[in-house]
């Protein structure tokens, strides 16, 4: 797998930047009121596996 580089080019004045912001903060407010519970329940289930790989190897380690 290569790695890929993505650029943004923006020349903003202060007042457009602060605008697209704002704007992207709407976006996040909507999008987690929408889809908030469902995203929550995704990152659960996407550490669980990590979480019951881990728990498996504690109980292959002997103690000290």
């Amino acid at each position: 797998m290569s790695m890929r580089v993505n650029t943004i080019v923006t020349h903003l004045r202060a007042e457009e930047a602060f605008a697209l912001i704002e704007f992207l903060d709407q976006v996040r407010e909507v999008l987690l009121r929408t889809y908030g519970d469902d995203v929550k329940a995704m990152l659960r289930g996407a550490s669980q596996p990590a979480l019951q790989q881990r728990e498996l190897w504690a109980e292959d380690e002997e103690p000290f």
